[in-house]
């Protein structure tokens, strides 16, 4: 007879997805502390994110003489585009032989570490394809020149006043610029993403493998939003959420397969990460002179 609270192969599974998801929750969260951003809205259930722009037109006249009517000033907040967040679904099954042979750190934890990366990448590439979309562009000979160009246009902007900065380079660009320079930085690592800090003269700068070579990209932190479905307060929970971390971020359903010596996990999730005001990102290419 076996022992009381003794762990079987499909309770293997499990822990090892369970902790798929708890480091999956973790990450987002060095990723939105990198960032400096705070800010996460939960989905709706139609899934979809709402961009507003506002337009102001303001009295300009400088003086109203004494009994005259003030002129009205007129605030608009307008739908400027809505976004849909697709679902994160992924599924790994491992078979009861390639745990036989390969071990349960090559077959499970290592196989579910490269598939949480590739997640990761997924996440990172999308947002970094939503900062494309800005319309407010700048050409630059060099990186330092791009940064300090796209602060001070970002310092323009009456809704980002006073707020935090951030800014997205390519590695290949940062080592381009930074050879054979004595410059000085305070690095960090989290999310395949390194936060440079007071970077030639610039409180917080990223590298970023996702950015085009030759592109900077740069906004406010609290631009920056982390849009989600919360799965433990959906209406999948208790059908498609076996356990989800704190987070809420992403959930998983494991299962053995008997009738073919299986362990299979799906991992369900939404998120997105973007901009709320898209052109509020400045995206300055990087066009060396010919001198």
């Amino acid at each position: 007879m076996a022992e009381t609270n003794l762990n079987k192969m499909g309770d293997l599974g499990a822990i090892k997805s369970i902790d798929f998801v708890n480091k999956f929750g973790i990450s987002i969260n060095d990723l939105l502390q990198m960032l400096g951003a705070t800010r996460k809205e939960p989905l709706t259930a139609d899934m979809k994110i709402n961009l507003y722009k506002w337009s102001v037109d303001m009295n300009k006249d400088a003086t109203v003489g004494e009994g005259e009517t003030i002129p009205l000033s007129k605030v608009t907040r307008e739908l400027d585009r809505t976004v849909t967040v697709e679902w994160l679904k992924k599924r790994r099954a491992v078979s009861a032989e390639a745990i036989a042979r390969h071990g349960v750190d090559i077959a499970i934890t290592q196989s579910d570490a490269k598939l949480m990366r590739e997640i990761q990448n997924g996440v990172k590439k999308d947002f970094v394809d939503f900062l494309g979309t800005t319309e407010t562009k700048i050409d630059t000979p060099d990186l330092q020149n791009a940064l300090s160009k796209s602060w001070g246009k970002l310092q323009t902007i009456p809704e980002f006043e006073g707020q935090q900065l951030v800014s997205f380079v390519n590695p290949m660009d940062v080592v381009d610029f930074l050879s054979g320079k004595p410059v000085q930085a305070d690095a960090s690592n989290s999310y395949g993403m390194t936060l440079l800090q007071n970077f030639i003269g610039v409180d917080r700068v990223i590298s970023l493998a996702s950015i085009p070579q030759g592109k900077v990209y740069s906004t406010a932190v609290d631009n920056i939003v982390l849009a989600y479905l919360d799965m433990q307060r959906s209406a999948l929970n208790g059908y498609f959420v076996d356990y989800t971390d704190e987070t809420g971020l992403l959930t998983v359903v494991s299962e053995r397969q008997t009738s073919n010596l299986t362990l299979e996990s799906t991992f369900l999730g939404a998120l997105k990460l973007f901009t709320e005001i898209p052109n509020g990102v400045i995206e300055a290419t990087i066009t060396p002179s010919n001198e």
